[in-house]
């Protein structure tokens, strides 16, 4: 499995990253975080299905902070 999810350190962060990946035309759906990887971040995160590698450049070169990455599997 692919990494398709991206953990923030704030709520702010993913709001921000999301609605940044949609005005590129990237879909992203805010999410909680799995309870297993919620150490590593604030609560919230972005799933991403499609185009993850260029999501998260974007995010990043907007000069948002990401807190890690994972791949899990969401229904």
């Amino acid at each position: 499995m692919k990494n398709n999810l991206i953990m923030f350190n704030s709520v702010t962060f993913a709001i921000r990253s999301r609605d940044l990946l949609k005005r590129n035309r990237i879909d992203a759906r805010l999410v909680r975080t799995p309870s297993h990887l919620r150490n590593r971040s604030c609560g919230y995160s972005l799933l991403i299905t499609k185009n993850f590698d260029e999501a998260k450049s974007l995010i990043l070169n907007n000069g948002i902070r990401i807190q890690g990455v994972a791949a899990v599997d969401f229904k």
